[in-house]
C-alpha cells in the first residue's frame, strides 16, 4: 500500500517545481550563474592517462562528439572552487591531475540553490567512465548526496537546467542517468543509498513530459 505522507509530499515537490518552472519561463537567459573564469586550469595534467595520450586538455567535442546525454552527481562538496583546485592539483601533490574541474554544471545548496556553470559544454570532460570522448555533460549536485537527499529547492534548481540542456541538445529522458546507471562501480550520486532516486524520476517527469 502506498504510504500517504510520502505521497503528500511528491505531491508537494511537483506542485513547487510546476511554480519554479512556471516562473523561469519568463527570465531571459540561460538558469545558470557562469563561473568558468574562475575555476582554476591545470596546463600539465598528469593524471595517467592524460599522459599516455599526450593531452593536456580536454578534447574539444566538435561534430563528431555530440552531447547525447547528461550524467548526475553528487560533489561530495559545498566549494567548487576547492573541488576546482583538488581536480587540478598534480597527483604528486595528492590531486587528481585533471586540466580542469570534473562538472560542466554544479547546483549548490546555497540559498536560492543557484546553479553554476564551470566548464564549457564543448570540453569533453571524464566523470562518468563512458570513454575519452564524452558525448555526456556533468551536472554535479552539491553535498554528501549518499548519507542524506538533496533538499527539494536543489533538485528544482537542477530540473530547470535539465530542462534546458535537454532543450538545447534534444536529449530524451532516458539518457537523463546517474552515475552508477553508467558505471556499475560507484554509488554516486548517492541516490539508491539515500532512497531519493524515486524523487528523482518523479520531478525529472514532471520537466520533461511523461
Amino acid at each position: 500500500m502506498s504510504n500517504p505522507v510520502i505521497l503528500c509530499q511528491v505531491a508537494k515537490e511537483l506542485r513547487a517545481l510546476a511554480d519554479v518552472v512556471e516562473g523561469e519561463a519568463h527570465v531571459d537567459g540561460p538558469p545558470w550563474i557562469d563561473r568558468v573564469a574562475e575555476m582554476p586550469v591545470n596546463t600539465n595534467p598528469d593524471q595517467v592517462y592524460m599522459v599516455q595520450r599526450g593531452w593536456k586538455a580536454w578534447p574539444l567535442r566538435g561534430t563528431e562528439y555530440p552531447v547525447t546525454g547528461l550524467t548526475i552527481h553528487h560533489t561530495m562538496s559545498h566549494s567548487p572552487l576547492a573541488t576546482a583546485q583538488y581536480c587540478t592539483k598534480s597527483v604528486t601533490k595528492g590531486g587528481k591531475g585533471y586540466p580542469t574541474i570534473q562538472y560542466h554544471y554544479w547546483v549548490s545548496q546555497e540559498d536560492g540553490c543557484p546553479v553554476y556553470r564551470l566548464v564549457p559544454d564543448k570540453e569533453m570532460i571524464w566523470h562518468d567512465q563512458t570513454g575519452a570522448f564524452q558525448t555526456t555533460l556533468s551536472i554535479g549536485l552539491a553535498g554528501h548526496l549518499h548519507i542524506a537527499p538533496p533538499p527539494t529547492e536543489q533538485l528544482e534548481s537542477a530540473m530547470i537546467l535539465i530542462r534546458e540542456l535537454c532543450g538545447e541538445y534534444n536529449i530524451p529522458k532516458g539518457e537523463v542517468q546517474g552515475h552508477n546507471d553508467r558505471y556499475k562501480g560507484t554509488v554516486c550520486p548517492g541516490w539508491d543509498q539515500a532512497r531519493w532516486r524515486d524523487t528523482f524520476s518523479l520531478l525529472l517527469n514532471s520537466a520533461l513530459g511523461n
